[in-house]
């Protein structure tokens, strides 16, 4: 293998780090404007991201919630959401092309439902979907949405369902 050939291939961008890239910096930017809106936190409660993130005790990860506001914690995290966001894209188009991915977010409802499929191409879209909805719901309800319960449960469900569909392309 050449020098030129094997430095492109450790300088390519992943398909798969861009798309985690993607969907952190879009679950970010939602959970910070919820953030500033509302807390994310608990009812009434703010995250202060830089105690979160520095994993500061409880009590500096969070503050009282009274009206819509932008602290520097929040700015760190929407210009992280931006810049997580912005590489994901960047990658996806170099790797997969955004139409590609976009259309197979779109086609993954359809998927649950099609018949043509396997049991575990079904089951797969079925865990993916699920752990999504089940996340956005349980926060809705809740009104916490960093809730490290529900985080494991979700991602056990995503993470096996996307887990299941690369076992059943690379068998085909």
């Amino acid at each position: 293998m050449s020098e030129g050939s094997w430095k492109g291939e450790v300088t390519r961008p992943s398909g798969f780090l861009s798309i985690l890239s993607f969907c952190a910096g879009l679950w970010l930017s939602l959970v910070s404007v919820i953030n500033i809106l509302v807390g994310a936190f608990a009812p009434g409660q703010k995250i202060e991201w830089l105690g979160f993130f520095s994993g500061s005790t409880l009590a500096d990860a969070y503050s009282e919630h009274t009206s819509i506001s932008l602290n520097s914690g929040d700015i760190v995290a929407i210009a992280l959401s931006t810049l997580l966001i912005f590489i994901g894209t960047k990658g996806i188009q170099s790797t997969i092309s955004m139409d590609n991915f976009i259309q197979s977010v779109i086609q993954r409802p359809v998927k649950m439902m099609d018949a043509s499929g396997s049991v575990s191409q079904i089951l797969s879209n079925w865990m993916v979907v699920g752990g999504f909805v089940l996340y956005i719901i349980w926060s809705m309800i809740y009104t916490t949405w960093v809730d490290p319960g529900i985080y494991s449960v979700c991602m056990v469900m995503i993470v096996g369902g996307l887990g299941m569909e690369a076992l059943n392309d690379s068998s085909e």
